[in-house]
């Protein structure tokens, strides 16, 4: 039973030790967490290229309103002109932080972040935006979509 109980204690120490290697070797780039009050927005990967200590890859995307749709997310509603927090674990490069809002399939316009806070519009309906970022082991893009009502 010691010996069970010394190899099981070796192994967690092992597993734990593993996780930040693990971190070093990953290819995929950090996750936002995007919150208007206390709802969180549902973020969809977009294009992106990252390298990790044994590989890189790079993804490249359908537009963000047909990811929306591939991926069937569904619009968070929030109330006109509310703001919408957006963070890293991994904070990306500084000024490297940007967004576009999407108007069709093919045209964007640039939105202005203050302080990784992205303010709505506060004329009623559905918005898609993408998020991109840099970071020292490459670049990606985040979309999500919000209703304003």
């Amino acid at each position: 039973m010691r010996k069970f109980l010394s190899i099981l204690l070796v192994l967690v120490v092992l597993v734990i030790g593993a996780i930040p290697i693990i971190g070093l070797l990953s290819s995929e780039p950090p996750i936002p967490t995007i919150t208007v009050g206390d709802k969180e927005v549902t973020t969809v990967q977009g294009s992106y290229c990252w390298s990790g200590l044994l590989k890189a890859k790079c993804v490249d995307m359908i537009s963000p309103p047909e990811i929306i749709k591939h991926a069937g997310l569904r619009p968070v509603v929030v109330s006109p002109e509310a703001q919408l927090t957006i963070e890293f674990k991994n904070e990306p490069k500084k000024n490297t932080l940007g967004a576009n809002r999407w108007i069709n399939n093919e045209e964007t316009e640039v939105v202005q972040l203050n302080d990784n806070v992205l303010t709505v519009p506060k004329e009623n309906g559905v918005y898609v935006y993408n998020i991109f970022a840099s970071w020292e082991k490459g670049n990606s893009s985040y979309v999500f979509v919000i209703e304003v009502r």
